[in-house]
Order: C-alpha cells, then structure tokens, then sequence
C-alpha cells in the first residue's frame, strides 16, 4: 500500500477478516502498519490452491503450496472457525466459543470444492495436507488410466500435469460442456486450450455428463466403468473429481441469511458492502459480483476495500469498484500455458513464465515475506 494514511492510534478502528484465503491475505498485509486488525482462519497456513495441482505430480511438491500465516501476521492471525455474527454487537462468534469484536467486518471465506482445487472441511494442519497430497500422488504413480471428470480450471490443469510427467498413462477429460475452463473464453482460445491437451495425448470427451459418479470410487486404484449420459463407456483405474465449486457460507449463513443469494453468495454493492447490513464487507468468491472468480480479482477486491476504509475513516473519497474485462491464465503442465484478457490471447511464453513454470509459489512466499522451501 505504500505511505498514506494511518489508523494504528485509533482504538476504535479494529478490522475483522474471516477467511485467510487470496483475498484475506491481501487485505491482512495491506493493512499492515495501516490499521488494528485480526485474520481469522481455521487452518494453520494458506493454502495456495492455484498451484495444489502440480502437488498431485511432484514430489515433494506439496511443501511449497502450504505457506503459514504466524510468521507473516503474527499475533494478527488467530486460528479458529467463526460460526456466526451479531451485527447489532459487532462481534463475531468462534467454534471455540470466544468472540471478537470488530469496527469492520470483511467476510473472505471464498469457496468450497474437491481436493486438489479446495482443501476438504476440517482440514487444517500442514500435517494433514501433506499426507493427503502424497497419498494422491502416489495413486496417480500406480494408476494407468484416469479418467478426471470435470473440465474447469482444476481439471484441465490436472490434466495437463498428469500427461506432461507420466507419459506412460491414458489420461482422459469429461466436462459436460464443449467449452473447457470458462464459457466466457474465446473460440481461439477453446482451439488452441485442446490442441495442447490432445497434443500431449489427453482424450477429450465433452458434451457428455457423467452419470454414475456416486458409485465410483475415488481413494483407491481399482478397475471401474465410467459411464455418461450419451451412453459412453470409459475404463479406468482412477477416478478424479474435479466438478463445480460452492460458496463457502458456513461463518455467515445463519446469521446473515437475508444478504444471501440462492447459492450462498452475499449481495454487495461497488463498495463491496453487505446489502442490509452495517460496517459488513465481502471480498472475494463469496460475493455475487458477476466476473469470474479468480486469486487475481480476490486481491484487487482487498486493494481497493483497505483503501476505502482508510479513506473513510480519514474523511476522504472513495471508489467504486468496477470490474476488469474478462482476463484468464491457465496451465497446462510444466511446460505450456494459455491465457486470454478481454477477448486476445496472450503470449503463451508469458503465461508460461507466469504460472507453469513454478504455479506461483515463488510469488506467493514472497508476498508473504516468506523463503520459498526448496
């Protein structure tokens, strides 16, 4: 944030931000040496999910995608759940039972999904992540032919790190539409995106929904029949999930349940307040703000809402958020990446030193003012 206004001698200036993913970190260091405030999260590190793919491959990978909050925030992050709000008390309510009072409240709780893309609930140690990404990878290393069903972001990237370092495996991608990643990307960028993949030898099968999901499993190598709506028969010995992705609503849905959309989102306006509510915010996934959801936006969201609260406070103007165009980077391995910003593709040599090349974590350690574990 640079040199600008500060709140640090105001006691009554405390900012609460519930969820430690992009958009709370973000907020957290903005609003350091800037403003009192308290990253509340249930687990014990970031985890850095742009880049949890390749931890699927690697070895060893799993390390640099679990970075810890304590050494960035110190005595400003507390690990907890919050399981609810009282808005009229400005205090919010943790699983342990402590509360924590808050001047501004921003919720960041992003969303939730299939591991590798989202960690699952209750998982909160580095411990724990560790462990469950090697078991996968070495379910990837026994496997011969795996099937990953859905075709977003996660699972087109899986895709392309699984051909990329074990060429010895049939690797096959259902997704029920006929765009891959987003529906927004351009026809150029859909023909190129399954050039890459088909070129390093992914069998592609879209417009076709899976249908027996449910009796699949997918902790264990065993031969199953995956089977789709348009009759498709499909051996594998590996089943991926990689399908859609939920708000995560758990910390507000009770109490701020008249500020939800239908899928668990919070209504906000350009200022990224809650609609109904008082010195409420969302940043992040968990807003309705219609733009892709991406770590990007999630800390453009942060830059802007920690200099309108300082502005506020300070009696200064503040800005209306107004989204970017569409703008998209995608990995296909170690070796290839595709984006698109507004409706051009970028140099694919620079989305390959953007993200292929190490998925971010180089960036990401050092935002958090942390060494990159080799």
């Amino acid at each position: 944030m640079g040199s600008g206004p500060s709140l640090l001698d105001r006691e009554d200036v405390h900012v609460v931000i519930v969820g430690g993913g992009y958009a709370g970190i973000q907020l957290a260091r903005n609003l350091k040496n800037k403003a009192r405030f308290t990253l509340i999260d249930p687990k014990e590190m970031l985890y850095h999910n742009v880049g949890a793919v390749r931890s699927c491959t690697e070895p060893g990978f799993a390390k640099k995608i679990l970075i810890p909050y304590a050494p960035t925030f110190g005595e400003n992050f507390k690990q907890g759940a919050v399981t609810g709000i009282d808005a009229a008390g400005k205090t919010v309510l943790l699983a342990s039972g402590e509360t924590v009072k808050y001047s501004h409240l921003v919720l960041a709780t992003g969303s939730t999904g299939a591991f590798p893309g989202k960690l699952p609930d209750g998982m909160t140690t580095t411990a724990e992540v560790t462990e469950k990404s090697e078991a996968v990878l070495k379910l990837v290393q026994a496997a011969k032919k795996i099937v990953i069903i859905g075709g977003g972001a996660v699972g087109t990237e899986i895709a392309g790190e699984i051909a990329t370092d074990y060429k010895d495996k049939e690797v096959t991608l259902i997704h029920p539409r006929d765009k891959l990643v987003n529906g927004e990307s351009s026809d150029a960028f859909q023909k190129r995106l399954k050039e890459i993949l088909q070129g390093l030898g992914v069998k592609l099968v879209l417009g076709e929904r899976v249908t027996n999901l449910d009796q699949l499993p997918t902790d264990r190598v065993e031969n199953v029949t995956v089977v789709t709506d348009k009759g498709t028969e499909i051996s594998a010995d590996l089943v991926i999930p990689c399908t859609g992705l939920k708000v995560n609503s758990m910390a507000y849905k009770d109490s701020l349940a008249s500020s939800m959309e239908d899928n668990g989102s919070l209504k906000v306006n350009n200022f990224f307040e809650v609609q109904g509510t008082e010195g409420i915010y969302a940043i992040g996934d968990c807003t309705n703000i219609p733009e892709t959801k991406m770590a990007y936006r999630a800390g453009m969201h942060a830059d802007l809402l920690v200099k309108n609260i300082l502005a506020q406070e300070t009696g200064g103007t503040r800005k209306e958020y107004k989204p970017d165009p569409f703008i998209m980077v995608v990995s296909v391995g170690r070796k290839a990446g595709l984006g698109q910003k507004g409706t051009s593709l970028l140099p694919e040599f620079v989305v390959r030193m953007l993200k292929a090349r190490d998925m971010m974590t180089g960036r990401y350690w050092k935002e958090m003012g942390q060494k990159l574990p080799r």
